[in-house]
């Protein structure tokens, strides 16, 4: 048995098979957001942008009209302050401006700079091919499923909290 099997297995004696490969299945996914990320962060270091500041500006990016940061926090279920510090960074980095609601002159919405999209335009086809490469051994259709059953998980967490 490997060292990684050994860590994913420790335990679980005397569970039922169910809740096993649950307890498993968590492990595997938190072993490999890390692996992910990690990734992730070596590709985007030379550009001086993390992952989770580059998901943050994609799930931006998603919105409609430029988000609040409340709404940011909201969506990306991160506090108000780690968002704030997030995107002060961001903004001096010029990917986004933090601007004052002018309906409501308290909050403060998000909006991206022309930096960001040109930045994004320029990295996307280099990212997306690596990101191909990391999951070459994937088929098209496990991808499909994959994605559609963590599209799931979050509803699942939600309704227990």
């Amino acid at each position: 048995m490997s060292e990684d099997s050994q860590w994913l297995e420790r335990g679980l004696e005397g569970h039922t098979p169910g809740t096993g490969a649950r307890v498993k299945m968590f492990r595997l996914l938190l072993a490999k957001a890390v692996v992910l990320r990690t990734r992730l962060d070596r590709e985007l270091a030379p550009s001086g942008i993390t992952t989770q500041q580059g998901a943050m500006l994609q799930w931006i990016e998603a919105q409609p009209s430029p988000p609040t940061l409340s709404a940011v926090a909201a969506g990306l279920r991160m506090t108000h302050q780690n968002v704030k510090q997030i995107a002060s960074a961001l903004a001096r980095k010029a990917f986004l401006q933090i601007e004052v609601d002018t309906q409501d002159r308290r909050a403060r919405r998000l909006v991206l700079t022309a930096h960001h999209h040109t930045f994004w335009a320029k990295r996307n086809p280099q990212d997306f091919s690596r990101l191909a490469l990391w999951t070459a051994r994937l088929s098209d259709a496990e991808v499909k499923t994959l994605s559609e059953l963590l599209g799931r998980l979050p509803s699942g967490i939600a309704d227990t909290d």
